[in-house]
């Protein structure tokens, strides 16, 4: 009998190492989810404060381990804020539309425009002008664009109904929408009409054709503008309803792993009465006969109650199992999401960060990286030097030879450039004819060399245009980063080493201590 009981014990203990075992299991794989959704919500980091509030707490709980009953308020107060945001975006760009609706109203109420342009301006206006989405830095460019419209307009009334224009006039015009237009990144099909309208402005000779091309420069920007956001409605929208699909699933196999916890425990219960009942009993027991009666009784009980519980937890692994199953292939679609979604911000990034006509870095990524030297500066104490560079009587060539041989001078002089410089230093478009390096590691005795030798570099490239041989120029202007400068004193001083190199001939190099 006691051999029994023994061999009763030996396998209620099994069981509930059995059970033990599973709980653990449960938990490893709660605790790898709970990591993957902590991480899946970086995605969303730097779209909104409260968001990045929120959503930082939460992966605090997720990392403590919280109990999933006081996360489900969390994620949905998560739900609902994603929501708000995605409302808040609307709003924000329905203002910029309003905003530009509003420019391009005042333009149709000036007098004397053509009526072509009043035209495409009401079909901008009322039919291609929409909600525009992420492309942050496209905004203050559709800022100064509205700010040129004016400027073009207030010309155009000084001048009256004449549709012609002195070229010292337009020329401050066409200068700054170059500029403008060279600070834009595109790609395909935008990128080429962009090329496109560029070569129309350096061919304006009018008010009206400025006009037209920047109205037409507008367009794309908020074409690229409305695919941007497309783009993240589309993806915010798969994510969320992912989310809530896996908030659902984990619900409810929550609520179903509760229920046989609940059935497994009760047959427990039952075990261990029985156990003590059949104690009980032997301890009374006055004859063989009665006590083998109980003992068959007891253990047939017992063996029915063990039989159910295996088949209890059967099933909870079974369901655990299915869920998990569910589960990982709604994570797998999460991260094949979040991963495409990273590409592509990625490489949108890098066309944000080069000037489409150089390939190199354009004015956001020299200031980008400026800050990232002044910080290294400023800890290290190492010397940095920074150059601007200037194409001398460029204009010249835009005029004498066309734009077209201006655009390809910058090209040659930008690969020049590349493959003369440290792979230390980093060299950037500033804008127009104008290029900025920094030079790390290096001081300002020492700069001239190197720089001297690209000058005569650039001095022997054989340029030819229209059979014509052409030297091009450059002057350079230097100077050497002091403790207390910012990014703006330190350019201005490069700046007007390199206006005195202008003044004093041109090709050469000027330093400014």
């Amino acid at each position: 009998m006691s051999e029994q009981l023994d061999a009763l014990r030996k396998k209620l203990n099994s069981a509930v190492s059995q059970r033990q075992t599973i709980e653990n299991t449960r938990q490893e794989q709660v605790r790898t989810l709970a990591q993957f959704i902590a991480k899946l919500s970086l995605v969303c980091k730097g779209m909104d404060i409260e968001l990045d509030n929120r959503l930082a707490a939460f992966r605090k709980s997720l990392h403590k381990g919280a109990n999933y009953q006081d996360l489900l308020p969390v994620i949905d107060e998560l739900t609902d804020l994603l929501s708000r945001h995605e409302a808040n975006l609307e709003a924000r760009f329905r203002a910029l539309h309003q905003g530009v609706q509003a420019a391009g109203v005042n333009l149709q109420k000036r007098k004397g425009i053509p009526a072509e342009l009043r035209r495409t301006l009401r079909h901008l206006l009322n039919t291609e002008l929409v909600d525009a989405q992420t492309a942050v830095d496209f905004l203050p460019i559709l800022e100064r664009l509205v700010t040129i419209y004016d400027q073009v307009m207030a010309s155009r009334s000084q001048q009256g109904d004449d549709d012609t224009s002195d070229n010292t006039q337009l020329q401050p015009l066409i200068d700054e929408l170059n500029a403008l237009s060279s600070e834009i990144s595109l790609e395909g099909e935008l990128a080429e009409h962009l090329r496109q309208l560029k070569s129309q402005i350096n061919a304006a000779s009018t008010i009206d054709n400025l006009l037209n091309a920047s109205v037409e420069i507008m367009r794309v920007i908020v074409l690229s503008l409305s695919k941007e956001r497309q783009s993240a409605q589309h993806f915010l929208a798969a994510l969320n309803h992912n989310l809530s699909e896996l908030q659902q699933a984990i619900a409810k196999t929550s609520d179903r792993s509760k229920q046989l916890d609940s059935k497994i425990s009760a047959v427990y219960r039952q075990i261990d009465e029985n156990i003590n009942h059949l104690s009980e009993q032997t301890a009374q027991a006055t004859d063989i006969q009665t006590l083998k009666e109980t003992v068959e009784s007891k253990l047939s009980a017992l063996t029915e109650q063990l039989l159910s519980k295996e088949k209890l937890e059967a099933q909870q692994r079974d369901t655990l199992s299915q869920a998990l199953h569910s589960m990982q292939s709604q994570v797998e679609a999460l991260e094949q999401q979040v991963a495409q979604y990273e590409t592509k911000l990625e490489r949108q990034r890098l066309v944000s960060l080069q000037d489409g006509l150089t390939k190199l870095p354009n004015r956001i990524a020299f200031d980008e990286r400026m800050d990232l030297e002044l910080k290294h500066f400023k800890r290290h104490q190492t010397p940095l030097c920074l150059v601007v560079i200037d194409v001398d009587h460029f204009k010249s060539i835009n005029d004498s030879y066309g734009h077209s041989a201006g655009d390809k001078t910058l090209q040659v002089l930008a690969t020049a450039m590349k493959k003369s410089i440290r792979s230390t230093d980093f060299i950037a478009r500033f804008g127009g004819e104008e290029f900025v390096m920094l030079m790390p590691n290096v001081s300002i005795d020492n700069v001239v060399r190197p720089l001297e030798k690209l000058r005569h570099t650039i001095r022997s490239i054989p340029f030819k245009f229209k059979n014509e041989q052409v030297q091009i120029t450059v002057s350079i202007g230097v100077t050497q980063i002091n403790a207390d400068d910012s990014a703006l004193s330190a350019f201005d001083r490069a700046d007007k080493a390199l206006y005195e190199a202008k003044n004093a001939g041109r090709d050469r190099l000027i330093l400014s201590s």
